[in-house]
């Protein structure tokens, strides 16, 4: 049962699962969008990202809903070339930083903001191993990501991000080695997000 709330976001942005970017206002109108707060029962989400899926550049998915079209895609071993591989992480997306620019009239504009996502990676096998090595090349990829209590991120077009990852070795024997690093791209807009169709 929808609510009140997401029938309104639906009717402005289309289907609450594939909606496509907000529309921007025009002249000097500002858009009001709904809100949803409830006292005795609120809608609180827990964080840390906990999975990443990442493919090559250029192989969207048709519905990021449907499971069958993951299950279809999921693949460690990178057999197909539209696999998605699966990384499990420890990961976490601070506020993103943007530009906000003084012009005319005492007027501000805003462009695009920086996101980051950063990753642990604590399963250093000799495979993990090979992949960190390899994306030491240079590269993009399309991503989703995942929280621990199942929120997904990226929309059915997917995020194209860039991946930086480096080995750290502490000194304690009592640590593990760690694979650490961070995925970041511009976009104006924070990520849509659903219920993880694959959690």
């Amino acid at each position: 049962m929808k609510t009140v709330a997401q029938i309104k976001m639906q009717e402005m942005y289309g289907t609450i699962n594939r909606s496509p970017l907000p529309t921007c206002p025009t002249g000097c109108t500002s858009t009001l969008a709904p809100v949803e707060f409830d006292e005795c029962a609120p809608e609180t989400n827990g964080a840390q990202v906990a999975k990443i899926y990442m493919t090559q550049i250029g192989n969207p998915l048709a519905d990021w809903t449907n499971p069958v079209e993951w299950q279809g895609r999921l693949d460690n071993d990178a057999v197909a070339a539209d696999a998605i591989l699966t990384l499990h992480v420890i990961g976490s997306k601070p506020v993103p930083t943007s530009t906000e620019k003084d012009i005319s009239l005492g007027r501000k504009v805003t462009g695009q903001k920086t996101h980051v996502l950063t990753v642990k990676i604590d399963e250093t096998n000799a495979v993990n191993h090979e992949m960190l090595r390899q994306n030491e090349c240079g590269g993009s990829y399309l991503m989703w990501y995942e929280t621990l209590e199942g929120k997904m991120f990226g929309g059915t077009e997917g995020i194209v991000a860039s991946l930086l990852l480096d080995m750290n070795i502490a000194e304690s024997s009592e640590d593990l080695i760690i694979f650490e690093g961070k995925f970041e791209w511009k976009a104006k807009f924070t990520e849509e997000r659903i219920e993880s169709p694959i959690a």
